[in-house]
């Protein structure tokens, strides 16, 4: 391999006012950058540490101390979060902007015009020794270091520009909707186009109707799976940008998702297959392109089925194996899915066993397993055995406001990403007759039940009663209760709530249920009314199973507009 320079080559030739990114919105030149470089080398020298932890939600700033790390021979390890859990498992010197607090900082260091960045007197930069350090959770779900040269990353930029780079002006901006600080954002959002001198927009746009913010000019946009659902799924989109490639990672991209967003970005939009460990293995453009090796990669298939790959942006040479499934037939490679038990949720990784490790530690759960469900939207939800404490605070609370104790306590140690979205509280988890629990058993309970034979009795504008059969629906009885078929209280819910939005105009999506009451069980064989009262003052409706001996169960449920975040229905 040819030796790449310490340096992008930008910092070294770009001429002074020529512009390096746009941070809230100002131009940054590269005489800017430079100064910024110089300085923030001088306070990571103060700390005398050979390793510092990095965490900054600035692109800008955070780019300029990796840099400088990496131009000082020191290793930046790189926290995705400053949560307490994350500062006592890193306890080194911590650099960036923490809890809206910066240190060290840099802004303080005096100019010398007279010292360059190459000649900066410190320690000569190793660019093939350890640099960065990211982290990532193995199948154990304890955190794996994956060490990082910048020589690796550097290579990767030169093969994605050789690759993507050809059709892109001198002036194509960087945009993006992702988090810099992992191993898809870092290399394309970042990485790639300093070392190609494109400009960089320095804040994210976390939300597709950010973009329409964007200028005339053209773009390339690095984004991911959600942001792209989201996007496909807005009634109205604008943006005066011209997009000349949008790059989406981290997990599988849905061909109908792909095709509305080509549509609505008038770009191709191309997807990109890697990971932590091996940077940019393949890509495609989507929807239903072939997946095509990046310059230099082979593929092979062990005898699990699972791909092993070399590559120019791994540290040696031999075969990396990875727990990615997939086939080769005659249009190409086909990715099948994940052979261990970490899931990919947002495009992060989310290690099932230490959440389900987490989830043990609470007081209220003696059992539990959790799943990745991948729908409209990805998202993990969990099966739980509640202790007896557990019981109590879920009849004192409700189940709504229970979900939210159980997610709070766990978003002190786990990323968002990690907390269940979906939950079912559980008399025992269905273990198989060798005392396991399979992944497949779990989503089984997540499926939506199918709606149950019925009759509408009476309707008016505002209020309806239907006769409900529940003889026919003995899959929404299985495995809830194995000692006596019981119609779960979560049923009623979810069907109370599809025959409300089928039958009313009701706007917005699920967020809340009121004043819920389990008063008498629901078997199979019991004749059911339901009754359902429209409130549009309230935004909500009002339900009532009964049967011959009385009422069985109430509630009110709430809806909030469509752009408010839902809690979960079940």
């Amino acid at each position: 391999m040819n030796a790449l320079p310490l340096l992008p080559p930008p910092l070294l030739s770009a001429p002074p006012d020529a512009i390096a990114f746009y941070r809230n919105t100002a131009p940054v030149t590269y005489a800017a950058l430079r100064a910024d470089l110089l300085a923030a080398r001088r306070a990571l020298m103060r700390l005398d540490a050979p390793e510092i932890v990095l965490h900054d939600a600035d692109a800008y700033a955070f780019l300029v101390w990796l840099i400088a790390c990496w131009q000082n021979g020191q290793t930046a390890l790189l926290a995705t979060d400053d949560l307490p859990a994350t500062h006592a498992f890193l306890s080194l010197p911590w650099v960036g902007r923490c809890n809206d607090s910066a240190l060290p900082d840099w802004s303080g260091e005096a100019a010398n015009a007279a010292t360059d960045v190459v000649n900066f007197p410190g320690p000569p930069p190793q660019f093939d020794r350890p640099g960065m350090v990211v982290f990532t959770s193995g199948s154990s779900g304890t955190p794996n270091r994956i060490f990082k040269t910048p020589e690796q990353l550097y290579r990767e930029a030169t093969l994605l520009q050789q690759v993507f780079g050809d059709a892109l002006p001198a002036d194509t901006r960087f945009a993006g909707t992702v988090p810099h600080h992992h191993m898809f954002g870092l290399p394309f959002r970042l990485i790639w186009p300093l070392w190609a001198g494109y400009p960089i927009i320095s804040e994210p746009y976390r939300y597709p109707e950010e973009l329409g913010r964007l200028k005339t000019e053209p773009h390339v946009l690095i984004s991911s799976p959600p942001t792209l659902k989201r996007l496909a799924q807005l009634e109205k989109f604008s943006s005066p940008a011209s997009f000349l490639a949008t790059f989406s990672a981290g997990s599988p991209l849905h061909d109908s998702v792909a095709a509305i967003c080509a549509t609505r970005l008038a770009t191709r939009v191309i997807e990109i297959y890697g990971s932590t460990e091996t940077g940019s293995v393949v890509h495609r453009i989507a929807p239903g392109g072939t997946w095509r090796e990046q310059p230099g990669v082979t593929l092979a298939l062990d005898e699990h089925g699972c791909l092993k790959l070399r590559s120019p942006l791994l540290s040696d040479d031999d075969w990396f194996q990875t727990q990615d499934t997939a086939v080769l037939d005659a249009d190409g490679w086909r990715l099948t899915g994940r052979a261990d038990r970490v899931a990919k949720i947002e495009g992060r990784r989310v290690a099932l066993d230490a959440l389900e490790t987490a989830l043990l530690a609470l007081p209220e759960v003696t059992e539990a397993r959790t799943a990745p469900l991948y729908r409209e939207r990805d998202e993990i939800v969990a099966a739980v055995v509640l202790s007896d404490s557990g019981r109590v605070q879920l009849q004192a609370l409700g189940k709504t406001k229970f979900d939210r104790l159980l997610r709070q306590q766990l978003s002190t140690s786990l990323d968002r990403a990690a907390l269940p979205r979906r939950w079912r509280y559980l008399s025992a988890l269905p273990y198989t007759a060798m005392g396991k629990v399979t992944t497949a058993d779990i989503v089984r309970l997540f499926e939506r039940q199918a709606l149950p034979p019925f009759a509408v009795t009476t309707r008016s504008a505002r209020e309806m009663v239907l006769s409900l059969s529940l003889r026919d629906c003995a899959q929404a009885f299985d495995g809830h209760f194995p000692q006596m078929a019981i119609l779960p209280g979560v049923t009623q819910i979810d069907w109370a709530l599809r025959l409300a939005q089928r039958y009313f105009p009701i706007e917005g999506r699920f967020s809340d249920i009121r004043q819920l009451k389990f008063q008498r069980i629901l078997r199979p064989d019991d004749s059911v009314s339901l009754t359902l009262r429209f409130l549009p003052e309230e935004k909500g409706v009002n339900f009532v199973y009964a049967s011959r001996h009385g009422v069985c169960s109430q509630g009110r449920a709430l809806f909030t507009h469509p752009a408010a975040a839902p809690n979960s229905a079940s």
